[in-house]
């Protein structure tokens, strides 16, 4: 039988996708379904005085009209993660006394249409006070700064620090030190599908089944269970398929366990879509960074150390953003030989959407910070970039390399890579900068090194029916890379079995135990490495099987077309369908990684051609060298990486989740906020993967998801800054997107 790890494959899924034959959260219809509609405060931060709902709860379809005064189940909040001595403020699931961003909601509507359920909404009247709100959490640092919520006396949330080696030593008098102050937008998911939940009622369990467009299946179901209590197997959550997430999904809303509770308390059917807007206005965003930083070297360009502070925006409440400062620190070492670290994270809360993780989670961030540091370290040196980077990159025979990384932040020992040879390649493919013709041309560098993979227990499950169909039943929820031919393909080497007769089950909590979200690049590694444990018991079994009715030794059996035969006897064989007893057979596994994490590289370069009159930038040719591990699927790593070029070139370039002073958003739907598309990828990358091996886990795999996006601003960035030099000597690009008008405006300045 051919192997089928390594080889370009079509994904199963893509027929049934592409033809609109998908199943999203708003497919489900259950009959007499119930509509749920919130209402959401216009203004960024307001005490609420008063909400009044005469007239509204006898209106023409009305069922229910709930305030937090109404639930009094709802009152812990949700359950965020944060680092530790974090001021958490708690992230309701309806507000009952104060809101602190515009679109929070502070009462639902039920009714028997959706049209009704949103007529009663603008019916709804309430005596919002308007309070002074916390904009810009970029440099709004306590000392005088409006309060986020009633009883802080600070918009801080938390103030930690990351230190390790002699920071002192490393900017001595002698060392060459270079600064640089960036900042970096909010940014949206902009999944197509926005989120969406459907509850129903089963009268069968006396439980609920929820489908909801989600990243995290057991962490809804489990927020979802311990309001309503239940016991968490009494609730089943289900993501058959997801418009995409890209991380802004990964966390549990409100909406979710509300509308779950409806159909609790009703005993009926309950469905909520969200519209465009309304997703911009309170769907996770991300960055909203500042990071200031000072990085030392020798006169030789050698590292010595790095220090400065990041003030990182959490929004109203500390949600999964509150986790992002250790990822963008752990990722400004990069694939560099670093010394000495000393850096500030400062969380701080401002009257808008809760921040959380997108595309990247932080570590877009950490390597665009250190990657321009190095760019300002070499203009400081008056040395070439390569070169500087060249002389500081972590060695192969370094592998496995452990950071200074406190062993807290999740183990940051490098497990392979190398990295020279990825900057090698990316230099020689990017080549040299063709003739200008009018426009100012710029090349661009930006290493990096991602980690992926992160947690323990995943689980996998596989069941072999006596009709021969293998299914596999994995955790993880499918947001469009591929779960379901990644999984089926590892399982058919693994098991021995025609891939076209295995079929993937995926998000649905009644499947597996407990399994962590799709988040991070994990999916290959920790969905990959358990489908294979999971396949090879599933195999061992069917060998045993064979060898009772052969007479043989099961290590002498092989399975092949459909049959198991003794090695090197095909006559003695015995149809696999034959050894699976009526009921058929069932295995579960759980894979655990060697290290906490696994790591993927990567060299990027750009050239770029830049009109100096309208600030416009052209990509003329883009390298991606990267090194991902044991290739499962080619054809879909080769579109994660490019979709994730898209992705960062958006980050670069023209992403941004705009504020008004005040605090009121202004870019809540596709008219006001920028995604890339077709139009704006003028150049398709080049890409070159390089595999080292990798004793993190047993297939050999590394994550991919992210490796595209990640050193895109970086490379971008410097690229253009290249260019603009041309014309300004001086010019310092430090801030992301670089819009067309900050262009003009470096270049008139």
């Amino acid at each position: 039988m051919p192997e089928h790890i390594g080889r370009s494959t079509r994904r199963v899924e893509d027929r049934r996708l592409i033809t609109g034959q998908g199943r999203y959260a708003n497919d489900i219809r259950p009959e007499g379904a119930l509509h749920v509609a919130f209402c959401r405060s216009p203004v960024p931060h307001a005490r609420i005085r008063a909400v009044d709902r005469s007239g509204v709860t006898e209106m023409p379809g009305v069922v229910a009209v709930w305030t937090a005064d109404d639930l009094p189940e709802i009152a812990p909040g949700l359950s965020d993660f944060g680092p530790p001595g974090l001021d958490q403020r708690g992230r309701p699931i309806l507000n009952r006394d104060e809101v602190n961003y515009a679109g929070e909601a502070y009462a639902l509507v039920v009714a028997e249409t959706n049209y009704g359920a949103h007529d009663a909404v603008e019916a709804m009247l309430a005596e919002l006070d308007p309070l002074p709100a916390v904009a810009g959490g970029l440099n709004a640092i306590a000392g005088g700064a409006p309060l986020v919520h009633g009883e802080m006396k600070s918009n801080v949330a938390s103030s930690t620090a990351t230190q390790f080696g002699d920071i002192g030593a490393a900017f001595a008098a002698d060392s060459v030190v270079a600064k640089v102050s960036l900042r970096t937008e909010r940014v949206a998911g902009g999944a197509m599908e926005p989120r969406c939940v459907t509850a129903g009622y089963d009268v069968e369990t006396g439980g609920l089944k929820v489908w909801t467009s989600t990243q995290s299946i057991f962490g809804v179901r489990n927020a979802i269970a311990s309001v309503t209590g239940l016991p968490e197997e009494k609730v089943r959550v289900i993501a058959e398929d997801v418009g995409g997430g890209f991380g802004a999904k990964g966390m549990v809303f409100p909406e979710e366990v509300l509308t779950a509770l409806v159909a609790w308390r009703l005993k009926k059917a309950a469905t909520w879509t969200a519209g465009r807007s309304e997703d911009g206005a309170t769907t996770a965003q991300a960055h909203g960074s500042a990071i200031d930083l000072e990085i030392a070297a020798d006169r030789n360009g050698k590292l010595r150390g790095l220090r400065g502070r990041i003030v990182h925006d959490v929004g109203a409440y500390a949600g999964s953003g509150a986790g992002q400062p250790g990822i963008i620190i752990g990722h400004m070492i990069s694939a560099y030989v670093l010394p000495a670290m000393d850096i500030e994270a400062v969380l701080v809360y401002t009257n808008t959407c809760p921040t959380g993780f997108i595309r990247g989670g932080g570590r877009p961030l950490g390597n665009y910070a250190i990657e321009r540091a190095m760019d300002a370290l070499a203009t400081e040196l008056k040395m070439d970039r390569a070169q500087l980077r060249r002389r500081n990159l972590i060695a192969p025979e370094q592998m496995p390399y452990t950071t200074g990384l406190p062993a807290g932040r999740g183990g940051y020992v490098y497990d392979s890579g190398d990295y020279p040879k990825l900057l090698d390649v990316a230099v020689e493919e990017i080549g040299t900068k063709p003739a200008a013709n009018g426009k100012l041309i710029g090349i661009g560098f930006a290493c990096c090194v991602e980690s992926t993979a992160f947690g323990r227990g995943e689980p996998a499950k596989v069941r072999l029916q006596k009709d021969g169909i293998a299914h596999v039943y994995i955790g993880s929820t499918p947001g469009g890379q591929g779960h379901e031919t990644m999984a089926a393909l590892v399982a058919a080497d693994r098991l021995g079995w025609p891939f076209d007769k295995i079929k993937v089950t995926a998000g649905d909590t009644a499947n597996v135990p407990f399994a962590l979200l799709t988040a991070g690049s994990r999916s290959a590694v920790q969905v990959g490495n358990a489908a294979s444990r999971a396949a090879t018991a599933m195999r061992r079994q069917l060998l045993d099987r064979g060898a009772e009715v052969l007479e043989a030794d099961a290590q002498d059996l092989v399975i092949e077309d459909g049959a198991i035969t003794v090695r090197g006897t095909p006559a003695r064989r015995v149809p696999v369908t034959d050894v699976i007893p009526d009921e058929g057979l069932e295995v579960l596994e759980t894979f655990d990684p060697a290290r906490p994490n696994t790591f993927s590289s990567g060299c990027h370069a750009a050239i770029v051609a830049v009109d100096p009159d309208t600030g416009h930038v052209d990509v003329l040719r883009y390298v991606i060298a990267h090194d991902t591990g044991k290739t499962i699927n080619p054809l879909t790593l080769d579109g994660q990486l490019i979709g994730g070029y898209a992705h960062g070139l958006g980050y670069a370039m023209y992403e941004s989740a705009m504020y008004d002073a005040d605090g009121t958003p202004k870019s809540t739907s596709f008219l006001d906020y920028t995604i890339v598309s077709t139009g704006e990828v003028t150049s398709t990358p080049i890409l070159t993967h390089i595999e080292t091996p990798t004793d993190s886990n047993p297939e050999g795999f590394k994550g991919a998801g992210e490796s595209g996006t990640i050193p895109v601003p970086a490379a971008i960035s410097a690229a253009v800054e290249d260019a603009i030099r041309q014309r300004k000597p001086d010019a310092v690009v430090d801030r992301i997107p670089i819009t067309p008008d900050r262009i003009v405006e470096l270049l008139s300045s």
